[in-house]
């Protein structure tokens, strides 16, 4: 089994506990409705061991199980990966103390994009330093299979377009020991997780697995789209948590070619997503851009719980983007006329740092096809083209996302003007007599598209997002763990959220708070994962909530073939983490070194 280490940054503990059992195989009869854990033998004992010394006991913390109810100073005794007591006293062969502080299940990240880093990096960091104790990846129609050899490349362009996923560092670090989904997730449980890992099946590969390089180009035969009902099944059967898909309309893949989900006709769509209810299998993903509405009433003729992403907050002259009200509005009339969908919010902020040879803040402009469309070699002299420029200004007049935000846009890097490093794009175009386009395509190609600006263009107005976290069916989610990860890191969601708008801002209690990084999630996904109760697997976070913060974010090039990220690796207050049982970090030093197995599961769907 492949180990993953953690970065330096996070120091090891001189004397790790150590688990060499085997990992429990929890009976069918304590199942969930809709999720199985795959496991890799058994272990019991006679009845009445619970009145004995748990394995570990987590001692003198306030319980918020996950359900939404008021905190409960109890201690919890852990046994076989499972919750096995809650009581006011309970003892363990190890204890963890958890005195002042609050014990909580581990948070569930449902919107990442691990699919790849999951094959490099067994700890998925960074979230596993955020209290993250479950992951869902393969969101937005975007999974790595099914996928046959001649397509690889061609996916592997299109993640870099769409993801930020750079072709050197997936070229380097995926190895194509899979082509089905079910054998995807054979080689990940070959390699173990230090997390628990499901997936959905995304709308893009299965497309492409049936039609090759046609499918950026045309709608599906019938015969096609029959062929992908069956690459579906076989995927659902194979584990993966559901099928997503991407119906955005603006993303950009290989060659500067719309997505192959976005040329996938309605119908096509629907099809597939259907076979979750054909199966009674699954749950449904989908990006719908603006085009949102459908999903309500096709969800109620589907009968599988679907979640969409997402409600965003944008400036008022972002005329190409929908009220955040009218969306809520919308979505909580939906649900009251009895659909079961959720909608995915978040609390962060979309920030990006931006480099201008790959700048995918901008994409959504027509314009910028025709930079995608061009080796990194050859964009610079783009930039120099007065045409082109004057194309994109009218994109972005029309847009009206980015036009307000110039004031607000850093420079971050600039190997040709140090200087103006820290001032905005909008303060540089007015000392220069330029508008603040042209301002940042002077900057650029002087830089040879090595400038680096740091913007922010949505989910930045606090009253907004409050009434977003707030909204009937809304859940946490939009993290994008894994993807744009030169541009952004958002795996610090759970701690950012509970520290700046639960505690800090109050716009919920605590144990609602918690709640939606663990039950609703838990429930959504049809698991039992979320909630701290006897019989749940023993997946657990202890906070000590006043210091609880994020922590820096700095950029590092730990990635294969050096690529570069940005991580959050020294969050506050995150003092011990378990997963199924076992301790990954105590006293907010990771256990990593002494781990004989790495405790991870896989979640799949039943």
């Amino acid at each position: 089994m492949m180990m993953a280490t953690l970065p330096s940054s996070l120091p090891m503990m001189m004397s790790p506990l150590r688990s060499t059992r085997t990992p429990a195989r929890i009976c069918r009869g304590v199942l969930p409705r809709c999720v199985t854990y795959v496991t890799q033998g058994c272990r019991g004992g006679p009845q009445g061991e619970h009145e004995m010394a748990h394995e570990i006991a987590v001692r003198g913390g306030m319980l918020v199980d996950g359900t939404g109810a008021p905190a409960q100073r109890v201690d919890i005794g852990i046994r076989d990966g499972k919750v096995v007591e809650i009581a006011p006293t309970v003892r363990g062969t190890t204890e963890l103390d958890a005195t002042g502080m609050v014990v909580a299940p581990g948070f569930i990240d449902i919107h990442t994009h691990y699919d790849p880093q999951v094959l490099w990096d067994a700890t998925l960091s960074p979230s596993c330093w955020h209290g993250v104790t479950s992951v869902v990846a393969g969101n937005c129609g975007y999974s790595i299979a099914p996928t046959k050899p001649s397509d690889r490349g061609s996916l592997v362009r299109t993640l870099d377009k769409v993801e930020d996923m750079r072709v050197a560092t997936l070229e380097a670090g995926i190895e194509w020991d899979f082509e089905t989904y079910g054998q995807y997730l054979d080689s990940v449980r070959r390699r173990g997780t230090l997390l628990n890992f499901g997936g959905y099946v995304g709308h893009t590969p299965v497309r492409m697995y049936v039609m090759g390089q046609e499918a950026y180009e045309r709608e599906a035969t019938e015969t096609e789209i029959v062929e992908m009902q069956r690459v579906v099944a076989e995927s659902l059967r194979g584990g993966a948590l559901g099928i997503s898909t991407d119906r955005a309309g603006f993303h950009i893949g290989d060659g500067g070619r719309p997505v192959p989900s976005i040329a996938a006709s309605q119908a096509e769509t629907e099809a597939l997503l259907r076979v979750t209810s054909t199966l009674g299998q699954g749950i449904v993903h989908v990006a719908p851009g603006e085009n949102y509405q459908w999903v309500y009433e096709f969800q109620k003729s589907l009968g599988r719980r679907l979640n969409w992403s997402s409600i965003l907050t944008y400036p008022a002259a972002a005329s190409a983007r929908g009220d955040f009200r009218a969306k809520l509005d919308a979505h909580v009339a939906g649900r009251n006329g009895g659909a079961d969908v959720w909608v995915q919010v978040t609390c962060r902020p979309i920030t990006q740092q931006v480099l201008m040879v790959e700048p995918t803040s901008f994409y959504t402009m027509g314009s910028f096809k025709e930079l995608v469309a061009l080796s990194h070699d050859r964009r610079t002299d783009l930039f120099a083209d007065r045409q082109w420029r004057a194309r994109v200004q009218h994109d972005l007049d029309a847009n009206g996302l980015l036009t307000t935000r110039w004031n607000g846009m850093t420079l971050v890097e600039s190997a040709t003007h140090p200087e103006l490093i820290g001032s905005t794009i909008g303060d540089i175009a007015r000392g220069r007599g330029t508008s603040p386009w042209e301002t940042l395509c002077d900057i650029s190609y002087d830089d040879k598209l090595a400038t680096r600006v740091e913007i922010t263009f949505a989910n930045d107005d606090i009253d907004g997002v409050s009434l977003l976290l707030q909204g009937e069916g809304c859940i946490m989610g939009l993290s994008d763990a894994g993807a744009h990860v030169g541009q952004i890191c958002d795996a610090v969601m759970p701690t950012d959220f509970l520290s700046k708008w639960v505690r800090d801002r109050q716009v919920m209690s605590m144990e609602a708070g918690i709640r939606k990084l663990t039950g609703e999630i838990g429930d959504v996904l049809c698991t039992d994962r979320g909630y701290i109760r006897e019989g749940s697997p023993a997946d657990v976070v202890v906070l000590d909530w006043e210091r609880l913060a994020t922590g820096p974010l700095r950029r590092v090039t730990d990635m294969p073939a050096h690529g570069e990220r940005l991580i959050g690796d020294r969050p506050e207050g995150i003092s011990h983490v378990l997963v199924n049982g076992v301790p990954i970090s105590v006293d907010g030093a990771s256990t990593l070194a002494g781990l004989d197995v790495l405790p991870g599961r896989t979640l799949t769907n039943a």
